[in-house]
């Protein structure tokens, strides 16, 4: 999963430094070999990551704070009931606890206990907004005024790409702003998907 983050933070840079606002929605093309491993590994998952979460808690109560899939394994981050950080790793094939560890965890990372809305309902709202597969929801804090809760979100969209979301930690509300985030994508993608949308996470 830090892959994962690393991978948001450059983005998320490159848009600052473009002068535009924080990208709450990137699709991307699936042109390089990461991202056609990642789109296997998702096709090849199993256990959802909702699935994958329970089974986590399972392993250690508490509040979970990150879920991504990597080399074919779920790696399930948890604030502990008993106060330590864990780091639960599952078969992404069978669902098998394969690993759980005490973590140090960040120190700067937000509090699950001040999002309302968890990881599976995060993910859930994600993949109402974007048909596909998560790969991954990860609590952090949005950019920008007040510095709000929000889970990031990545889904193997049915449509072969990889998209990046983000849902609001108190109203799963996921922002949709589409932006340019590949060099493979001709400038006409890049104004077809200018314009902002928000998708509403309640089911009802």
């Amino acid at each position: 999963m830090k892959r994962r983050k690393l991978a948001i933070a450059t983005l998320t840079a490159a848009v600052l430094a473009g002068g535009g606002t924080a990208a709450a929605f990137a699709v991307q093309n699936g042109d390089g070999d990461g991202d056609r491993d990642d789109a296997a590994q998702a096709r090849a998952a199993k256990v959802t990551i909702s699935q994958a979460i329970d089974t986590a808690l399972g392993a250690a109560p508490g509040t979970v704070t990150g879920a991504g899939l990597d080399d074919s394994e779920w790696e399930v981050d948890i604030h502990g009931r008993d106060g330590d950080r864990h780091d639960v790793t599952l078969d992404a094939a069978t669902g098998k606890v394969t690993s759980t560890e005490r973590s140090d965890g960040d120190g700067r990372a937000p509090s699950a206990q001040d999002a309302p809305v968890t990881a599976a309902r995060a993910a859930e709202a994600a993949e109402s907004a974007v048909p596909g597969t998560v790969t991954s929801v990860e609590l952090d804090h949005a950019d920008g005024p007040g510095n709000a809760l929000v889970w990031e979100a990545e889904v193997q969209g049915l449509d072969g790409r990889e998209h990046e979301l983000t849902v609001d930690a108190k109203s799963a509300k996921v922002s949709a702003e589409a932006r340019k985030a590949s060099g493979a994508e001709s400038d006409k993608d890049g104004s077809e998907h200018g314009e902002a949308e928000d998708h509403d996470g309640d089911d009802d």
